[in-house]
């Protein structure tokens, strides 16, 4: 109620002075469009291979001139999708397979690669503090993120370890006009958002801020105390400043994070009616960044990042009287623990530019890695990890280039092997490009997945010292044909293979004659299979422009105690609808999952054939853009088929079944962004 409150507010200030507002910048183009500028429809069409990105680059380059594949999602895909946290935005993209977990949160696969195979980074820089083997995608907010680049494929050779199955790169916003944003999220299923935005630029500094808050109320059974899904509040924010000293640009970052989710427990049994039992799950994150770079020689540019990182995640157990609605800690060190995570990240790059004939990148990483708690072996661990790695990136001909790159790792653990990449791009002509590439990849073991016992209710595991390092071979090809491109229109197709060899893979496993799982070296894994991907955008009358993404994604899996029967597949649909005379328009994503028959080992060590269903996501919302007062308005339903849950069973059983969860049903949302100044 309190935030409904602080909405109304909003929402009548912002009315009241509707008269009073100038249009902002951000709706320049539009208008402009609406007089019938032809130079600002061009604008509007450009190409997406027109994008600059930087993960994994030799300082930067267009995505037309990189020799790796990447997804990109724009600001303005994180808006039309309304997304308010990581795994709200890839869970409508086919690439992606999400999974949820009640207390681990959500987590995701590439291609079929998961857990620590993925490096998710922010600015560059590994975010640490992982549940189980995966970041909880719900805590990645996306309030003060500009675009998503994502890295298909091993990347080991510029991220090293944990980047066997792709990287996640999330770049912050560095705005550079004054301006102030506020931002509102209601759901009806009790989820509420606000977030505020302030950037000034003075003289040669720009400082931005943002704070906000998410808060769900969670949802459960109105005869059961105990929720399906758990309340959860959490609290963010970044403190940017950015400057230029000299020639040497200084970008200052500060982010912090507070959750905190409530396991609610159902009344205890007579004689102790009138109470029950709570568990109280909270993650701290504080993350300290500062990069320096110089990019204005002719031909030399360098960059250096240094980031300090310290995640908490605190436990706690609560007796609780109902009638008194008072609440006691328990002195149970089962429940009531307290792990910390401190990282020290150093990354130092030197490129040396030559046009297009030649690039050529010296770097060095550093990483300490620190964990203490309960729940660590010996009561703390830590790994050190020193790298050199070095890219070169020369013309072969005038239609043709090659990446070699190599990565030395030292581990203060394990021994660690040379990491070679090799790549190519051939420019058929101006329409046409064909990319081949070759990568080894490497993950050595985590601290948890060594030395950490995750004992409680719901789980079991325990760390295994013995595990061994997990390596891979990948094999990538893609084909990008731009079918049309114009004043009016682009259009798009583009076709991948991949072909992932992963040796030594880690998965849990439960120990023999006992109820605790640990980590093992299982087997070897193969992944391979096949994307797609067809983008068309036009403009219809200077009035109309119209966007849509189509994606398919298929894939196996081979291993030994594990096989897909028939290939696992995903689609996707993104498309946009802007009538630019009215500044308004409608935006849909849908996500069809095919069903799909695996195989694994059951408990009689025979392989076991098990069907999972397939399901369809659906999200649904129109805008309304108001230039005189500078907001917009998106209303719309989030999963409109209502999907929760989906079933697998054995083929030969019919009558019983277990369920996986996805989603907490069909909802209805309102958010409104206002900028005032």
């Amino acid at each position: 109620m309190e935030f409904l409150n602080r909405v109304l507010l909003v929402t009548f200030f912002f009315t009241s002075h509707y008269f009073a507002s100038t249009q902002n910048n951000q709706f320049d183009v539009i208008n402009k469009l609406n007089t019938n500028e032809n130079s600002d429809t061009l604008n509007l069409i450009s190409s997406p291979l027109d994008e600059v990105i930087v993960t994994g680059q030799i300082y930067r380059s267009k995505l037309s001139e990189s020799v790796n594949s990447f997804l990109l999602i724009s600001n303005n895909d994180i808006q039309n999708n309304v997304s308010n946290n990581l795994a709200d935005i890839l869970s409508y993209q086919a690439i992606f397979d999400l999974d949820y977990d009640p207390f681990l949160g959500t987590s995701l696969s590439i291609q079929g690669m998961q857990g620590n195979n993925i490096n998710i980074l922010f600015d560059g820089v590994p975010i640490i503090g992982r549940k189980g083997t995966q970041i909880d995608l719900s805590q990645i907010n996306l309030s003060n993120i500009d675009r998503i680049e994502v890295l298909k494929g091993p990347a080991s050779v510029s991220y090293g370890t944990n980047s066997t199955g792709g990287v996640i790169n999330l770049i912050s916003k560095q705005n550079t006009n004054n301006q102030i944003g506020i931002e509102t999220y209601l759901e009806s299923i009790g989820v509420s958002k606000v977030g505020l935005n302030f950037t000034r630029k003075l003289t040669n500094h720009n400082i931005h801020f943002n704070a906000g808050r998410y808060y769900f109320t969670g949802v459960g059974d109105d005869d059961s105390r105990s929720q399906n899904w758990r309340s959860k509040d959490q609290h963010f924010g970044d403190f940017h400043w950015k400057t230029k000293i000299k020639n040497i640009e200084v970008f200052l970052k500060k982010s912090i994070f507070n959750e905190l989710i409530i396991d609610l427990g159902d009344e205890n049994f007579p004689p102790f009616s009138g109470t029950a039992t709570d568990h109280h799950y909270l993650t701290y994150r504080d993350n300290n960044y500062l990069k320096m770079s110089q990019s204005n020689h002719e031909k030399y540019a360098w960059n250096s990042i240094f980031s300090w990182s310290k995640t908490r995640f605190i436990n706690k157990q609560y007796n609780v009287d109902l009638s008194l609605n008072e609440m006691l800690q328990t002195d149970d060190v089962q429940y009531n623990t307290e792990d910390v995570f401190q990282s020290l990240y150093n990354r130092h790059e030197l490129n040396y530019l030559k046009g297009d004939e030649l690039k050529l990148q010296s770097g060095l990483e550093l990483s300490y890695d620190y964990i203490e708690g309960s729940r660590i072996e010996e009561g703390a661990a830590e790994i050190r990890v020193f790298s050199f790695f070095s890219q070169a990136i020369f013309k072969i001909t005038d239609s043709s280039q090659s990446k070699i790159g190599l990565r030395i790792p030292y581990n203060s653990i394990y021994k660690t092997p040379l990491i070679p990449s090799i790549n190519f791009k051939i420019d058929l002509n101006e329409k046409t490009q064909i990319r081949l590439s070759y990568a080894k990849g490497f993950r050595a073991p985590s601290i948890k997945e060594l030395f950490m016992e995750f004992v409680d209710v719901n789980h079991n595991i325990v760390g295994n010292s013995s595990l061994d390092i997990e390596t891979s071979h990948s094999l990538q090809s893609s084909l990008n044909y731009i079918v049309k491109q114009d004043s009016d229109k682009y259009i798009s197709l583009n076709i991948e293979t991949f072909f992932n060899d992963l040796k030594n893979k880690i998965a849990l496993a439960q120990i023999e004659d006992t109820d605790a799982y640990t980590y093992y070296n299982i087997n070897d894994s193969k992944y391979y299979g096949l994307n797609s991907s067809f983008i068309s955008k036009f403009t219809i009358d200077s009035n109309v422009l119209s966007t849509i993404d189509i994606m398919w994604n298929i894939f196996t899996i081979e291993n030994e105690s594990f096989d897909y029967k028939t290939p696992k597949q995903n689609f996707s649909i993104a498309y946009t609808y802007e009538y630019l005379k009215c500044n308004c328009g409608l935006n849909i994503n849908w996500k069809i999952k095919s069903d799909y028959e695996f195989q694994r080992i059951g408990e009689d060590n025979n392989f076991n054939t098990y069907r999972q269903d397939g399901y369809q996501l659906f999200n649904f919302n129109i805008f309304k853009q108001l230039p005189l007062i500078n907001s917009s308005i998106y209303v719309g339903v989030k999963n409109l088929f209502n999907v929760t849950d989906v079933n697998y069973a054995m083929q030969e059983d019919n009558h019983s079944s277990l369920s996986n969860t996805v989603s907490w049903g069909r909802t209805y949302f309102l958010k409104l962004n206002w900028q005032p100044f």
